[in-house]
């Protein structure tokens, strides 16, 4: 099944699930219906296809979730919405003996999860490891939390609106250190450990990831998010199978570090703005009118590149792995690039705009010419061809 259908077979079920659904409210901000004051109780109680509608406020949960339900945040006039925050008891493993830790957890559900309307804030999380708690700093530094994230979905479809993700990532500083310490599998924002179940993630927020924001290895449409990452080893903004969708999202980093990305994968990739990565866009199929800025590399090894436009304000940079002296007296510095087409043929890369970058297509097929189509405004060469 492709995307498209996928997708689509994903919202008629949901539409189905809608039309037979019972309302279970968490809170007292609606005295008439049926109401329980925590969010895993009125999991416990739902049926599959009921909705939860939670009422403003905290709640300090950690919440599993394996039946084909919605989680719905109950917008007031002047309030601050629902908030997920982590238990003071700690996070669990889950699943049982994994070393994750996420926040909400869906598995297996037998139908599409939707969640909306709800923020997930993992700031300061403490986990429980055994029977001893431990802050999340010092169960990364020790290595009992391989995986710290907002939401984890596994084999279950799942439907993600106006969600905020916050807090996920771990620091710490250390004596002459001149930044802190990152870990980077703690943590993520939005996870689908999915085999072939969709995914939709749109108008929300992901702030504060330290590895990944948003991830699936199953189909994916994410569109009108917004990702700000913590600095961090080996970030990704988003990280999506062949298959997916990514459009319209703003997503910006930072190349302190030796690798980070803004998108990698993803089928379509289009109408995004990304900015401040060492590799903007990497890997992916169609890479359409996007917008790049202050990355090192704009676009790596496209299969098509056409109608977008890669600018920076320097034509080179000093390689990340040469920070703090680590290259003596004479550090290495790289061009920043528009393409990096990784020694494969360019004839698909077309219309683009350079500004400002030390070469607008780099590593070009031997022999192969890169079209005139293509756009340069203040760039140090036009492009570079590899020898074999």
């Amino acid at each position: 099944m492709n995307t498209r259908n996928s997708l689509l077979a994903l919202t008629l079920c949901l539409g189905l699930q809608a039309a037979h659904a019972a309302k279970i409210t968490v809170g007292s901000c609606q005295p008439h219906q049926r109401s329980y004051s925590t969010i895993s109780a009125a999991i416990g109680a739902a049926r599959p296809g009921d909705q939860i509608d939670i009422c403003p406020g905290t709640y300090p949960e950690q919440l599993t979730i394996t039946k084909s339900i919605s989680l719905e945040g109950i917008v007031l006039p002047n309030q601050p919405g629902a908030t997920i925050t982590p238990p003071a008891a700690g996070l669990k493993q889950l699943p049982a003996n994994s070393s994750f830790y996420p926040q909400v957890y869906v598995y297996h559900a037998g139908g599409p999860v939707t969640l909306s309307n709800l923020a997930i804030d993992g700031t300061s999380a403490n986990i429980l490891y055994g029977t001893i708690v431990f802050d999340s700093t010092s169960a990364c530094e020790t290595g009992f939390m391989k995986d710290f994230s907002g939401i984890s979905f596994t084999n279950t479809p799942g439907y993600l609106q106006n969600v905020s993700v916050s807090g996920h990532f771990v620091s710490s500083f250390y004596p002459g250190d001149p930044e802190p310490q990152q870990y980077p599998d703690c943590g993520s924002g939005i996870e689908f450990n999915n085999r072939t179940e969709p995914a939709i993630v749109t108008n929300s927020v992901v702030n504060g990831f330290g590895f990944i924001g948003i991830s699936s290895t199953g189909p994916l449409t994410a569109s009108h998010n917004i990702l700000t990452s913590q600095s961090g080893p080996y970030q990704v903004g988003i990280q999506s199978a062949s298959r997916s969708v990514i459009l319209n999202n703003t997503i910006s980093g930072e190349a302190f570090f030796t690798q980070t990305t803004g998108i990698q994968g993803g089928g379509l990739v289009q109408d995004n703005m990304v900015q401040g990565f060492t590799l903007g866009i990497v890997n992916s199929g169609q890479v359409v009118h996007n917008t790049l800025f202050n990355n090192y590399t704009g676009i790596t090894d496209p299969k098509q590149a056409t109608e977008n436009l890669v600018s920076t304000t320097v034509k080179q940079y000093l390689d990340p792995a040469c920070a703090n002296g680590a290259c003596g007296p004479n550090p290495t510095y790289k061009p920043t690039i528009g393409v990096d087409m990784a020694c494969e043929q360019s004839n698909q890369v077309l219309a683009n705009g350079f500004v400002g970058v030390g070469i607008g297509v780099a590593n070009v097929k031997k022999n192969d010419l890169v079209s005139a189509s293509n756009l340069y405004a203040n760039v140090g060469t036009t492009s570079t061809a590899c020898t074999q």
